[in-house]
């Protein structure tokens, strides 16, 4: 049992020995394909493309006025240095939450005013869905509307159109406003970035091999890791897709914003030389 041991120490020493030797332009072989023993040329092709969107996704999120959370969400209300330590003191701090002013609930019937002015601006009724939330702590409901063939004088209507409606109604307002664009031939969109990648990078490289007085041969290819949590076809109003940021912030609605899906890709090309 013990010579087993030793031997699997010596192995796994022999390995880690030789990893520690490996020559360190074995690591830019994780993002470049690999060349021959032949002199190479390695560039990263960048592509990007914007078409006009097909479909616009538009997200109205409404609130209502007044929230028993007030105390709870707000502890400086209360003396910082008194202690409720009496059943009478317990007594009066029940009886103040319970004065405030109950919320009232959101429901379709409160949104549809909202619904009404939509349709009055040529929105068909079918495109427009209502959600209400079912956690009434947050007291919050959705309008969900569907554009065919948007643009941004259409987007900026109807948002402008549910903020007057809003206005005309008690304890009601506009929480936020969310804008995704998308295309429906997405695997066409996919195949003009690839090619304005690859154009991109014959170019970069093609100008390294003239100032290096060399011919360039056929190239390998290698599409990064990273490109597989990009979105694909779709945009977000005032968020540059695809980026990491976009899974980290939520994009603020950009009214200037156009109509239009952007996509990027990146590649990286390895040219042979002669």
């Amino acid at each position: 049992m013990r010579k087993i041991t030793a031997l699997m120490l010596v192995s796994i020493t022999v390995t880690v020995g030789v990893g520690a030797l490996t020559p360190k332009v074995t690591n830019a072989q994780l993002f470049y394909p690999p060349a021959s023993d032949r002199h190479s040329l390695m560039v990263i092709g960048q592509g990007v493309v914007r078409v006009p969107a097909d479909t616009a996704d538009i997200e109205l999120v409404f609130s209502s006025g007044g929230s028993n959370d007030q105390l709870e969400t707000q502890p400086s209300s209360l003396p910082q240095t008194r202690r409720i330590s009496s059943p009478t003191l317990l007594l009066n701090y029940k009886t103040a939450a319970e004065s405030l002013p109950n919320k009232k609930s959101l429901t379709k019937a409160t949104l549809q005013p909202v619904v009404n002015d939509l349709v009055a601006k040529g929105i068909r009724a079918d495109k427009i869905q209502v959600q209400i939330n079912p956690n009434s702590s947050e007291n919050n409901a959705k309008i969900l509307v569907r554009l065919e063939k948007p643009t941004r004088d259409r987007v900026q209507e109807i948002v402008a159109t549910a903020n007057k409606s809003t206005s005309e109604l008690e304890n009601l307002s506009v929480k936020s406003v969310d804008v995704e664009y998308a295309v429906n031939d997405c695997q066409a969109l996919q195949s003009s970035v690839y090619q304005s990648a690859m154009k991109d990078a014959q170019s970069r490289a093609q100008a390294l091999a003239t100032a290096m007085g060399v011919k360039l041969d056929t190239p390998s290819v290698a599409e990064p890791f990273y490109t597989l949590f990009y979105p694909s076809c779709s945009s977000k109003t005032g968020v540059t897709l695809p980026s990491f940021a976009s899974f980290l912030l939520s994009p603020t609605y950009n009214p200037d914003a156009p109509a239009e899906v952007e996509m990027k890709k990146d590649i990286f090309v390895t040219y042979t030389t002669k």
